[in-house]
């Protein structure tokens, strides 16, 4: 997940440019999850708990980080992020500098808006999408990448807030997720679930593959999976992982601990339903690994 992007303001001009060259900006390198399901969706969560104030964000991401960062995503070892050090700074990123970044999220502050562009191979320095907020913080949108699929909205299922007991209580009534060939077969483990800095639920889980029944490799993650929002309806939480197992058992190159982790259509989308996750899941994996299965 060591996909490098860039936090960045423009510093002059107005409106929304369609190349990341095409109006002055200045920045800061960040070093982990760069993705818009990953640093781009945590952006859109500091606007909106900032309620608004972009200025603000601005200030904390770029002004007080000046060397850039190793990871803003705070976690419970680091509750306020890793800030690179003037001793050891983060890459140079500017207009005519987007090589090191796959990824350029610019916010406009007066316009309350940020931009994101591809920086990637392939990309070209286009703009991939744009949210604006309301005077409150909240986004126009729910994601910076948002799919067709995950613009559905259900009715609300509220119960009981969830817990990281509960949570973990869920897992364990999951059906057994192995994928088994003919000499190896990999297993999706579950570890333990806890509450972060911001209220939000996480979920340490572990891809165990294993050959002619030796263990050959354990990838762990953390999936910072359910945001406190989401905490107040335990069915829709439910839902999703059981949608999540159904469609991992459907091939087992989808035990991939990485791809599960950058999951977060409890963010992304207004999905509740069962079958609406497992439609959204498959349309992840279809865009991520070129699969033709996203309608089944």
């Amino acid at each position: 997940m060591s996909t490098p992007g860039a936090i960045a303001v423009y510093t002059s001009g107005s409106g929304i440019p369609e190349h990341v060259s095409e109006r002055p900006w200045r920045g800061v390198y960040h070093h982990w999850d760069g993705y818009p399901t990953g640093l781009g969706q945590h952006l859109l969560y500091r606007a909106q708990r900032a309620q608004g104030d972009l200025g603000a964000v601005v200030r904390q991401l770029i002004d007080e980080a000046p060397w850039g960062w190793s990871l803003c995503m705070p976690g419970p070892e680091k509750p306020e992020g890793q800030r690179f050090s003037e001793q050891e700074p983060g890459l140079r990123v500017a207009p005519e500098e987007t090589g090191a970044v796959a990824y350029v999220y610019v916010f406009d502050v007066e316009a309350r808006r940020l931009d994101v562009f591809t920086t990637h191979v392939g990309g070209e320095g286009r703009r991939l999408s744009s949210v604006n907020f309301s005077s409150t913080g909240s986004p126009d949108l729910p994601a910076l990448d948002l799919h067709p699929e995950e613009t559905v909205t259900e009715p609300f299922l509220p119960g009981e807030a969830l817990s990281a007991r509960a949570l973990k209580d869920c897992l364990e009534g999951l059906p057994p997720l192995e994928a088994v060939r003919e000499t190896d077969s990999t297993r999706l483990q579950w570890v333990d679930t806890q509450q972060g800095p911001d209220e939000s639920l996480s979920i340490l889980f572990m891809v165990v593959t294993f050959e002619d029944g030796v263990i050959s490799n354990v990838v762990e993650q953390e999936w910072n999976l359910v945001p406190p929002s989401a905490r107040r309806e335990p069915e829709r939480v439910r839902h999703f992982l059981e949608a999540l197992a159904e469609v991992l058992l459907e091939d087992p190159k989808r035990f991939n601990a990485f791809w599960i982790s950058s999951q977060d259509s409890l963010r992304r989308s207004g999905a509740r339903q069962r079958e609406s996750f497992a439609r959204i899941l498959r349309a992840h994996w279809a865009r991520d690994f070129g699969s033709e299965d996203a309608s089944s």
